[in-house]
């Protein structure tokens, strides 16, 4: 490792990161307001040209950031690119070349559906929502943090960050480059722990946009709710795999599994986290899961320099206290122990599992597979919708049963005969439901996250004429305003196809312009009948 590169270098504790003094906390979120209010970030020009400032800050400080990403978590510098830091260089190149059209109003149509619209112009205009926070979390602490933050600035928001502080080297690198290369009138960042955290979730917030566990998420969410704002919540959950007899082959399916299962050392939040396997096929399958880690990392992975390390001993403790009360049967799949010490724990696979096992009890965020055996598709399908719905779920099947899983069942998403491949796809939305999170994000979809979508109509003063713009109110009762309600709900509300009950109203519906040329003869009678609430006076 080159450590002159590395901005945070040595084996740097969380103690060590320089967190934000508590007192100055407030003064941040205000400067952001204030800068907010004076329209900092009105211009869509201006947004693009702080994008540009962070895509050169990125590549001028790509070493240090996937120095600091191997300090934090082993990570390699292979793996860093490819799952971190090329999709922000991604995700800005989609806003450079797509903000202004996806931050352009939209615009319905209006008289050709509600006459009583005419001549009315109606646009839905993406307005920024004000100052928000987003929270990351340490298990991928570059893209998890920076993916919702260039939407947000794209939105035209300004933004508090605050990284985790588990994994330091990267959050000292983060603020580095952001300090240097952009705006402090648009981004600031806020470094610290709990202590620190629980003083910025005080402030008032426009939204809040947190990836973490659910514990943290609550937390979260009652600070929004206590103001009234948005909340986008990246949770996780137990993602099951599910192969079932008829895949078509075993081979690329143990390979993407295992893949899912060891990327980051299984800390990933859409990581399968358990395996179903039909009873018929699991002695043909298992072997070759084994293969698939031998074939990735040899048979010694604390050797290779592609296998990852747990965050911190906690979690460590964590992965081997529901390991040893496991009561299903360890199969042997490489050479190493683990070591505390080194942070390392091998891939391991555990077959024979039950429902109720620790193995099952919560997300396991590490490199343990549990194996569960189905003998049909209704069990496994059971199975799965006996838990909280989970982050993302996962198929090996022919058509005809893979759907059969994916309409039977709830996850934030779903992909069939793959894995968490599903996450380079950074032009669909992702997002939990249920206990998996709150929202989505990615592409366009974050851009709608932080915008408040408002609907602005312009209507002419002088249309319709005073008398038959009494349609709307009072006074309803007499004769002589008897044509209000038969004239309102066809100018306002006309009959559509489906509210028809005969065929030749239904046929009427076909005839172009029909709902213009219904009102017709109301209309007319309107402006016979109609008398102004409010007369003119001749001054």
């Amino acid at each position: 490792m080159d450590k002159e590169h590395t901005l945070v270098s040595g084996e740097l504790d969380k103690s060590e990161l320089r967190y934000t003094p508590v007192e100055a906390i407030s003064g941040t979120v205000s400067a952001l307001r204030e800068s907010f209010a004076r329209g900092t970030m009105r211009d869509i020009s201006f947004r693009k040209q702080q994008l540009r400032a962070l895509l050169k800050g990125l590549r001028e400080d790509k070493k240090a950031l996937l120095d600091a990403l191997y300090h934090d978590l082993h990570k390699s510098h292979a793996e860093s690119l490819y799952a971190e830091y090329d999709s922000v260089e991604y995700e800005i190149g989609q806003y450079l070349d797509n903000l202004d059209k996806w931050a352009k109003p939209s615009h319905n149509p209006l008289a050709s559906v509600q006459p009583a619209l005419l001549l009315s112009k109606s646009e839905v205009r993406k307005e920024p929502l004000g100052v928000v926070v987003i929270i990351g979390a340490w298990n991928y602490p570059l893209r998890l943090v920076m993916l919702p933050t260039i939407g947000a600035i794209a939105a035209g928001n300004t933004v508090v960050l605050k990284p985790s502080e588990l994994a330091p080297h990267t959050a000292q690198a983060l603020q580095n480059m952001i300090t240097r290369c952009m705006d402090s009138s648009v981004i600031r960042v806020v470094q610290g722990g709990v202590k620190e955290s629980t003083e910025l979730l005080k402030e008032k917030f426009d939204h809040y946009f947190y990836t973490g566990s659910g514990s943290v998420g609550r937390i979260v969410a009652r600070a929004a709710a206590d103001n009234l704002a948005g909340v986008t919540l990246e949770l996780g959950g137990k993602s099951p795999a599910i192969v079932h007899a008829d895949v078509s082959d075993l081979v690329p399916t143990a390979f993407r599994i295992m893949w899912s299962k060891l990327a980051n050392s299984g800390q990933t939040c859409v990581a399968t986290d358990y395996l179903l396997i039909h009873r018929s096929i699991k002695d043909k399958l298992v072997p070759l899961l084994v293969e698939a880690v031998a074939g990735m990392y040899g048979k010694s992975p604390k050797e290779s320099p592609d296998y990852g390390r747990i965050i911190n001993a906690r979690h460590w403790n964590r992965l081997m206290d529901a390991l040893n009360a496991t009561e299903g049967t360890q199969i042997a799949v490489t050479d190493d122990l683990p070591d505390e010490g080194d942070l390392y724990f091998p891939p391991t696979i555990v077959d024979g599992v039950r429902p109720g096992d620790s193995l099952m009890k919560d997300e396991l965020f590490g490199p343990i597979l549990p194996i569960i055996t189905y003998d049909t598709l209704e069990e496994a399908i059971s199975l799965v919708n006996s838990r909280d719905q989970p982050l993302a779920l996962y198929v090996f099947a022919k058509s005809d049963s893979a759907e059969a899983v994916v309409t039977r069942t709830r996850s934030g998403s779903a992909t069939v005969n793959d894995t968490m491949f599903i996450l380079a796809s950074m032009s669909n939305p992702f997002g939990g439901v249920g206990p998996s999170g709150v929202g989505r994000y990615q592409g366009k979809h974050t851009l709608d996250t932080f915008s408040h979508h408002r609907h602005v109509m312009k209507r002419p003063i002088w249309f319709p004429t005073p008398g038959v713009d009494t349609i709307r109110g009072p006074p309803f009762a007499g004769k002589e305003n008897s044509w209000k309600l038969d004239l309102s709900r066809q100018m306002v509300y006309p009959s559509l196809w489906s509210l028809r009950d005969s065929v030749l109203g239904k046929l009427v519906t076909l005839i172009p312009f029909w709902r213009s040329l219904v009102i017709i003869p109301g209309f007319v009678r309107a402006l016979v009948q109609s008398k102004p609430v409010v007369r003119r006076r001749k001054d």
